[in-house]
């Protein structure tokens, strides 16, 4: 069931290290949703109307993360309303790049940044 957490709740989706997070989860601006094994976190964007959206994901569940992570996205989108939800990854990272593929993300940029960041949007 997709509902909203706080931030203590959402830190176990985001404790492994491959999760790219370091420190402690942001509070204030940021709303987390859970959903099984999912959590992503929402903040605004530079940009009226446009989430960014980053998840987390316990190791166990990897590769069976898009039910729950799609079921979030639906709500997400059904609570606020927005006009877009983007996502932001390195180019270098496939997997995130795959999975956001499979829920439907499509690319609509990149950061030309030394590392390369590409950003995808989605819409329900």
């Amino acid at each position: 069931m997709t509902r909203r957490i706080t931030v203590d709740e959402a830190r176990e989706f985001f404790a492994h290290p491959s999760q790219g997070l370091t420190g402690a989860l942001p509070d204030a601006g940021v709303e987390y949703w859970a959903d099984g094994p999912v959590c992503a976190a929402f903040r605004d964007f530079c940009w009226p109307r446009v989430l960014d959206v980053h998840c987390g994901v316990k190791p166990e569940a990897w590769g069976k993360t898009v039910p729950h992570a799609r079921a979030i996205l639906e709500a997400a989108w059904a609570f606020y309303a927005p006009d877009l939800i983007v996502a932001q990854s390195l180019e270098t990272n496939r997997a995130v790049l795959s999975m956001n593929r499979r829920l439907g993300f499509e690319v609509i940029g990149t950061m030309q940044t030394p590392a390369r960041v590409v950003i995808q949007g989605w819409r329900l």
